[in-house]
């Protein structure tokens, strides 16, 4: 065999050799890509199923509560949603205890355990959301318009005033702007539609903390309750310039927006020289 020849083998040997250490290392390294990836994902189970109730509190009497929005929970550790609250901004709940979860995040959170007073909707609730008390339930708008009108009327007879005539059109303009009022919150702006109007008022309550529930019990209590809110029979400290629009002589015709949302209320009266 020729010198040629040899050095040609031994070369080809080395060649061979090299290839197989590198699938070799390549192996090794998607092995190890595996492993790691199979690692992360024990390490992110762990991570989820570390929610923890690290404390309880169980009341010694139910106590009656309303919800504003949130999420309810099947379980304790707030991992399985079952309800979103805003379907239940009128129904009647007792809650019965606390717990607080460290949740997988590490951070802790607070939730309340609570039943509908007929038993079907249950389970846990964050806590910022569960209000002391119980509403009085949806009102209707029309008996709103209709008491609000008659005790604005009313008000108007007293002064020798002819009564304002409610119309269908201004009606539906005025319950729009109330329904955008709730909708977009501080960044409402009113549009009458290109109606001719004469003014129009806008108004909102919203239930506090220390005074949870609106304490209208029906439509009517609502209406009456804003005009006397409007005319400073009540609320003698707060004057939103309603009373000059409602008591002028040259307004003849009046439209009346009202919108609930559990415990808050937005209205919005337009008010007309002509149908």
């Amino acid at each position: 065999m020729s010198p040629e020849t040899n050095k040609l083998e031994e070369f080809m040997m080395r060649f061979r050799k090299t290839i197989v250490s590198g699938l070799t290392i390549l192996s090794l390294g998607v092995m190890g890509l595996a492993a790691g990836s199979a690692t992360g994902t024990n390490t992110a189970f762990a991570k989820a199923k570390s929610a923890k109730v690290i404390k309880t509190i169980t009341y010694k009497a139910k106590h009656k509560v309303h919800v504003r929005g949130g999420w309810m929970y099947s379980n304790a550790k707030l991992t399985h949603k079952r309800h979103h609250m805003t379907n239940y901004l009128y129904t009647k709940f007792y809650a019965t205890k606390k717990v607080t979860v460290r949740q997988a995040n590490g951070k802790t959170a607070t939730a309340t355990y609570i039943k509908s007073k007929n038993g079907q909707v249950k389970g846990y609730v964050h806590s910022t959301y569960v209000w002391n008390k119980w509403g009085y339930g949806k009102y209707s708008v029309a008996a709103y318009r209709k008491a609000a009108l008659n005790s604005i009327n009313h008000d108007r007879a007293k002064q020798g005033l002819p009564a304002l005539k409610e119309t269908a059109k201004l009606d539906k303009i005025a319950q729009k702007n109330s329904d955008r009022m709730l909708k977009e919150g501080k960044k409402f702006k009113l549009d009458v539609e290109g109606t001719p109007h004469a003014g129009w008022i806008v108004d909102d309550y919203i239930a506090p903390k220390s005074n949870p529930i609106i304490h209208y019990e029906n439509g009517s209590d609502w209406g009456k309750g804003a005009d006397n809110s409007w005319m400073r029979r009540t609320d003698l400290n707060r004057d939103i310039g309603a009373e000059p629009y409602l008591m002028s002589r040259n307004h003849t015709h009046i439209g009346l927006g009202g919108t609930q949302h559990g415990q808050a209320i937005y209205m919005f009266v337009l008010l007309s020289h002509n149908n």
